[in-house]
């Protein structure tokens, strides 16, 4: 089987190029998973995205109407307060009176 030096070499190169595609093989499987993983990861994150953008969303719609609520229920404390002042001010006038 092994007559010459050149049959050596080629015994030693065909182990050599085994290995190499054993790496090979190895190195395409596992960059495939992190791929896959990446991949998991994006949509994930991408889910997540959503749900904040769906809340963000629900939030500002919340806010537009409460706005719209704004403007009479600050005319109706305004007119509170300055009915609650003339009633201090009507009560402070008829203690100076008293005395």
């Amino acid at each position: 089987m092994l007559v010459t030096s050149k049959d050596l070499f080629w015994v030693a190169l065909a182990f050599a190029i085994l290995w190499i595609g054993i790496a090979a093989g190895f190195a395409c499987f596992y960059s495939a998973m992190i791929l896959r993983n990446v991949w998991l990861v994006s949509k994930m994150v991408r889910k997540k995205i959503e749900a904040v953008g769906k809340v963000v969303s629900a939030f500002k719609g919340k806010v537009e109407n409460t706005a719209s609520y704004m403007p009479p229920l600050i005319d109706g404390v305004t007119k509170l307060v300055e009915a609650f002042a003339e009633k201090k001010a009507a009560q402070a006038a008829k203690g100076k009176r008293k005395k």
